[in-house]
């Protein structure tokens, strides 16, 4: 496991509206994946896998949050949050349908405890509609379909938007089961109504022109429902269909035992209800 602390610098009104950005890339099995955190003006967003507990133990050391505000409640985002809060003694956010999730600790499928590591319980707060800093204002948005509890954070004035786990990458091949393909298209769709420039992703880092990246995001994902729901109607089942459109295994399918597989994305483009 490797750690890297850098920091994106924008012509903001000050030092406090730069984005600090850490990343560690979790490796294992031949699959690397990088997980980012994020801290802009005292907020914390995801306090990652525990498996980064020191490093992001030592970001949070030199930058000091003052809350922490996570995307959703999967333990690659939540997996600190228990020990930085009492560490530092800040408060910590979530959907307020991850409340009780959050206040349990994690129960995740083998894979995903080897790869990312437990998280423990903590008392989160509901995330409100505004997220008040002391120079910045980010409004959060609802965003389903990863999960149902999912949010993204914009800042308008700098047109930057935290998207978690929204994005990742604009061609989806491989989707956990339990995703809602159809409710995370519709969720691009109302955020394609906003205007931002940059995006910070949760796994793919900075990504600039992230808007129209986030178009061919949609773009795909509705090309591809159209031939799935073309060759379901064609009468060919979902693991024929997989097949045909995604010949290739990759090893996350396989080492997770099936539960992250293209098989699930055919499936919910077909089945999945908005």
């Amino acid at each position: 496991m490797t750690t890297n602390h850098f920091t994106a610098r924008y012509c903001s009104k000050s030092k406090a509206q730069e984005v600090k950005m850490f990343n560690s890339k979790m490796k294992m099995m031949g699959t690397t994946i990088n997980v980012y955190s994020y801290l802009v003006d005292g907020m914390l967003i995801d306090s990652g896998p525990h498996r980064m507990k020191k490093a992001i133990t030592d970001f949070c050391t030199q930058n000091r949050p003052d809350k922490i505000v996570h995307t959703h409640f999967h333990e690659d985002h939540t997996g600190n949050t228990a020990y930085l809060m009492k560490k530092f003694q800040v408060s910590a956010y979530v959907h307020p349908q991850s409340l009780d999730i959050c206040h349990k600790k994690g129960s995740i499928p083998l894979y995903r405890l080897a790869f990312w590591g437990n998280r423990e319980s903590f008392q989160a707060k509901a995330l409100p509609d505004y997220i008040e800093n002391t120079h910045t204002r980010f409004e959060v948005i609802h965003t389903p379909g990863h999960t149902s509890d999912h949010v993204v954070f914009l800042d308008r004035t700098e047109g930057r938007l935290f998207s978690g786990d929204l994005f990742v990458h604009h061609k989806t091949r491989v989707v956990r089961r339990k995703e809602n393909i159809p409710r995370l298209m519709q969720s691009l769709r109302a955020l394609l109504t906003e205007s931002f420039d940059n995006v910070y992703c949760a796994h793919a880092g900075k990504i600039e022109h992230g808007y129209r990246l986030v178009e061919q995001k949609l773009s795909y994902l509705e090309e591809l429902q159209g031939q799935i729901l073309t060759l379901s109607h064609q009468g060919y089942e979902t693991k024929v269909i997989t097949q045909k459109l995604f010949p290739q295994t990759p090893i996350i399918t396989y080492f997770s035992l099936g539960q992250f597989s293209a098989y699930h994305l055919v499936r919910s483009l077909i089945e999945d209800k908005i």
